[in-house]
């Protein structure tokens, strides 16, 4: 997809007489923030972007010359939009989902990310992307071997995507909330042509790129990714001559066992069954992980350039990262950077070299024991175990066969490393490897004081932090541990600034074997640990979240207990796209998939914790799925049944299947829950809906009296009316930059797997602390749960005064219905323009991502427990500011479908009025008051309102909306 050079022109309002009020909200994207350098755009969504127009008067509020404003905040049609060099524009077109920039920069505290005005972030995102790991130029794909051993000579321009389809995938990634981005940038992709030696024209198209990303509300960090060290010993990282430094011969490591690599073992087209982690326990991977971290320690003979070999590496570690930090120090999308992808301890700690322990490693395929393998590297041809997939364990052996039968060596030059440091010799009668030093890497070979690889890793986690934040002072550090094991213990000393705790899940086993059903689930975790086969064991989907919501909360009060009360970001999880034979890729039944992914969000949600899914890959496709060593995980595909705006046919039939049609329909079950769970009516509600005084008119809700119900609905003998006097913006807009926008989600959702559970509705942005979130994809209802800090929110911004603070906080519950004029002036002033310095009001906006993917069609009711609340369906947001200041005083927001409603992947089309549930107890046992929906309406509307408050009770909808404001 081609870009266009120019951005849409800042958005008008389009008048629409009225008699309503003027606006005393907005939410607070008006507040625009500055931004580090002026190649970043403007971070205010487009709806509260122009200049306020008087709806009384049909004219602009004030002049220029009345009320200054800044560039970005004058209307359109006044002023055009500014070219900035290279194209583009230096407003932002529409959003179409909440952004990151809109609260100021990211920030922690505690265990929580924070904006700057105190709010909570739940990040959401992707890893971007899979095919980052390898060149454009040859072709890297894991199937190829052509050029694959030329290593200074590749090329990872175009990774992740080429500038000219960036437009189409953030925006794609805008739509489906997933706008917090961990961007893959290995070593290899920076360094590729020797020591020293950058690749500028590669960094050059991460700025272009990075650049782009607040266009789309889109942040990222930074994943020096690797996987088993480097694409030459079987994964992904570092460059090719860091072997060459540690004395290593690339070409020899399929002849010795040294490492399995796709491209020189497998035939072409032939997917490995999940081999390459076995990397971790061979030769060249494990030599070289065991070389970097402590080199020092336990081969200090190694040298390079007159240099140890730790600190040679090390040293290129650090200084390339740093440069890259230093060419990216000016965006403003660049949070933080993170030390390692899944770091490794080589032979650091390792008990026995004599077998692998299966319970902590896996051992599969050709399996030599570390000894083996050093043997294997330096000539000798050895009889090795070969392990094939059993159960109830993962492997058991089936037998052995030769390797290195030709007798070479993986060494450029001389004996093995560890031979020369005394660890192995070849016992001179049986002519076998015999292991000399067996505690060699367990106790220090000078000292002999015990190992702890998490003081050789912390100590390389301070050298690179103060590598990074010497370049960008304020990143974040994301730190994780090794695969499958506690984070190390952080102690005094150890570096604290900006560290965020990171680590990875997966369902090991279901990744293994790549197969899921929902019937049955294992705790590899716990199995890892010695856990019971029956007690690790679970049955159904329920127990699937059990399963996993388990292992969550163990990794998460891993971190907070080891590294302490840090953010925690979960930096993989994701589910293989090729489970159950690849019968999906033929049927386009992704409803396996979606399940089993549900299975895992919904437990990182019970967890509240932030995630990046694994992987958004623009190349991916259905023959060779990531491209690299058979694996498939992207959520996003070429190849998918869902890939295209027509869709395919679907099996042994002439029938062309639209894209929602072949979506998994849970949506049309989840009408069906909502019909049965709306069935009874107990309140007799008089409803006048707000808009035209021509358009207002009361209805009475039909009457179905239950003593049941009777006794629980205590507002079921009152008459609530529904007045004009609305909390929010009254104002009935359009916005130009919309009129080039169709809606077409089916266009924007192409390519996507599994995105029933992928697209959810979440809270982005918290003015307080979450207790608790939910998203049913049964029936598509989702809840919420935050309480109010139980000290006053403090924004980074600080307020002059506390009298001024505590106006703030008044201002920010002042309501339309107010008598007070003055009020409502100066709210107004506050959010006009660019607000003033000690302005906190946007500390009390919580925010709320509502995917149009489940509810563009979707009548929605909508219950908050107290306060106000906007529904801007244009932007997939729920903008709500609670009422009840106290502290640690509890806030519920509630959103489920009225029955009857249109759903995404439904047929009916019906517009027939529905009515929504009025009796009986809310999910959090109060009693429920509620709203019939209004009937058709002549009014375009992007948004509906809401209000509640102790003295006051009052709903409002827009029909076109499709919302109910129930009170809870």
């Amino acid at each position: 997809m081609q870009s266009s050079n120019a951005f849409p022109a800042s958005p008008v309002f389009t008048e629409q007489p009225s008699a309503v009020p003027a606006m005393t909200f907005r939410p607070h994207h008006l507040k625009a923030q500055e931004l580090k350098h002026t190649h970043s755009f403007s971070s205010m969504s487009s709806y509260a972007s122009s200049a306020h127009t008087d709806i009384e008067s049909g004219s602009n509020s004030s002049s220029e010359e009345e009320r200054p404003t800044k560039n970005h905040l004058v209307p359109a049609n006044t002023r055009k939009a500014e070219r900035r060099p290279g194209g583009g524009s230096s407003l932002r077109p529409a959003g179409k989902a909440h952004d990151w920039y809109s609260g100021g920069r990211i920030t922690s505290n505690g265990r929580w990310f924070r904006d700057s005005q105190n709010r909570t972030l739940l990040l959401r995102g992707v890893n971007l992307c899979g095919n980052s790991k390898l060149p454009t130029t040859p072709n890297g794909s894991t199937h190829l071997n052509e050029g694959f051993f030329d290593h200074r000579n590749v090329c990872f321009l175009g990774r992740p995507f080429p500038r000219d389809q960036a437009d189409e995938h953030f925006s794609r990634l805008r739509r489906w909330g997933l706008t917090f981005v961990r961007l893959l940038v290995p070593w290899e992709a920076l360094e590729h042509s020797g020591p020293g030696i950058y690749d500028e024209k590669f960094i050059d198209s991460l700025v272009e790129l990075i650049d782009l990303m607040p266009k789309y509300g889109i942040k990222c960090f930074i994943d020096p990714h690797q996987d088993c060290w480097s694409r030459f010993s079987g994964g992904s990282g570092a460059p090719g001559w860091t072997f060459e430094a540690a004395g290593l011969d690339l070409r020899k490591f399929k002849a010795t066992g040294a490492a399995y690599v796709h491209n020189t073992n497998q035939e072409a087209g032939d997917s490995p069954p999940m081999v390459w982690p076995t990397n971790y326990t061979k030769l060249a991977a494990s030599t070289m992980f065991t070389l970097f971290w402590a080199g020092d320690t336990f081969a200090p003979k190694k040298m390079y350039q007159g240099e140890p070999i730790q600190q040679f590496l090390q040293n290129r570690y650090f200084e390339c990262y740093n440069h890259l930090a230093q060419r990216l120090s000016h965006l403003d999308a660049v949070i933080g950077f993170e030390v390692m992808n899944e770091p490794h301890p080589g032979y650091i700690g390792l008990e026995s070299l004599t077998r692998y322990e299966f319970n902590s490693n896996l051992v599969f395929g050709d399996s030599p024991s570390a000894v083996e393998g050093f043997a294997l590297g330096d000539g000798m041809a050895l009889p090795i175990e070969v392990w094939v997939k059993s159960w109830p364990f993962p492997t058991k052996k089936q037998g052995t066969r030769i390797i290195n039968s030709e007798k070479v060596s993986a060494w450029l030059e001389g004996e093995c490393i560890w031979k020369q440091h005394g660890v192995w010799s070849v016992n001179q009668k049986t002519g076998k490897p015999q292991v000399d030093r067996p505690d060699y890497f367990t106790k220090h070979p000078q000292t002999g004081e015990p190992i702890d690889f998490s003081r050789f890793y912390l100590d390389f986690v301070g050298k690179y932090s103060k590598a990074v934040q010497k370049a960008i002072p304020s990143a974040f550090v994301f730190v994780e541990p090794i695969p499958n094991e506690a984070p190390p213990i952080w102690g005094p000393g150890d570096h604290e600034e900006g560290i965020v705790y990171a680590p990875h899940w997966y369902d090991l086993h279901s990744v293994f074997n790549k197969a899921f059903d929902g019937r049955i689930t294992h705790d590899v975790q716990g199995l890892s640990k010695g856990k019971n086969v029956l007690a690790a064991t679970y049955f159904g989907l329920k127990g699937a979240r059990k399963n996993y919501r388990g292992q969550l909360s163990n990794i998460l009060n891993a971190g907070l207990q080891n590294v302490g009360n840090k953010p925690c970001l979960i930096g993989e999880c994701g589910i293989p796209m090729d489970i159950n034979q690849r019968k999906a890729f033929l049927n386009g039944d992704f409803g396996h998939h979606s399940r089993f992914l549900d299975a895992i969000l919904s437990s990182l949600e019970a967890n509240l914790l932030s995630f990046t899914l694994w992987n958004y890959n623009t190349t991916n496709d259905n023959t060779y799925g990531d491209h690299w060593n058979g694996e498939d995980f992207s959520i996003f595909s070429l190849d998918s049944p869902q890939g295209t705006p027509e869709a395919g046919r679907s099996p042994g039939s002439n029938t062309q299947l639209t894209l929602r049609q072949q979506a998994p329909n849970f949506a049309k079950e989840a009408m069906k829950r909502s019909a049965a769970s709306n069935a009874d009516v107990v309140s007799k509600l008089q409803i006048k809906r707000a808009g035209h005084e021509s358009d207002s008119y009361g209805s009475f809700v039909g009457e179905k009296e239950s003593a049941d119900n009777d006794n629980e609905c205590r507002t079921s003998n009152e008459e609530d009316t529904i007045t004009e006097d609305s909390p929010f913006d009254r104002s009935y807009f359009r916005f130009e930059d919309e009129e080039c926008d169709d809606g077409r989600d089916h266009v924007a959702h192409v390519g996507g797997r599994a995105l029933d559970a992928v697209v959810r509705p979440y809270a982005a942005k918290v003015a307080g602390e979450p207790i608790s979130t939910e998203f049913d994809l049964a029936t598509l209802q989702f809840t919420f749960r935050f309480c109010n800090y139980l000290q006053a929110p403090i924004p980074s911004v600080q307020v002059s005064s506390p009298e001024k603070q505590q106006q703030c906080i008044l201002s920010s519950n002042a309501t339309n219905n107010s008598s007070d004029a003055s009020s409502d002036s100066t709210l107004e002033s506050q959010w006009y323009g660019h607000p003033p310095e000690d302005d906190t009001t946007m500390a009390f906006d919580t925010e709320i991502f509502i995917p149009s993917y489940h509810y563009e069609e979707a009548r929605l009711d909508i219950r908050v427990s107290d306060g106000d609340w906007r529904y801007v369906k244009e932007r997939q947001t729920l903008y709500y500011r609670h009422k009840d200041m106290k502290p640690g005083a509890v806030h519920s927001v509630l959103i489920k479908l009225i029955s009857g409603s249109p759903l995404h992947n439904s047929h009916n089309n019906s517009s027939s009025s529905s009515i929504n549930k009025t009796g009986g107890l809310d999910s959090y046992g109060r009693s429920k008051r509620a709203v019939g929906s209004p009937g058709p309406s002549k009014l375009k509307s992007d948004s509906a309102y809401g209000s509640s408050s102790s003295s006051q009770q009052v709903g409002k909808a827009e029909s076109d909306a499709g919302c109910v404001c129930t009170i809870m």
